[in-house]
């Protein structure tokens, strides 16, 4: 089990507001260098990006980003205990 160091627990809670495009310039600078870095975090960004391109264009969402998302949404509840 990887636990989640706590840079990455401060991007997580970030993450969806950036690729929303709603934080301020300051922090999604912070959380874009973070991502370039961290291979883990970086890689969920790209499947929570996956997943918003498809259903904003109706289109069906791969199960494999479905399924990649659920467990990294597991690792982060067991990180918080």
């Amino acid at each position: 089990m990887l636990l989640m160091r706590p840079r990455c627990r401060w991007v997580v809670r970030r993450l969806q507001a950036y690729l929303d495009g709603e934080l301020d310039s300051a922090t999604a600078t912070k959380v874009e260098k973070h991502l370039e870095a961290c291979r883990r975090c970086g890689l969920e960004a790209t499947t929570y990006e996956a997943i918003k391109s498809a259903l904003s264009r109706g289109r069906r969402v791969d199960d494999e980003a479905v399924q990649r998302l659920r467990e990294f949404g597991v690792s982060l509840r067991r990180d918080q205990r």
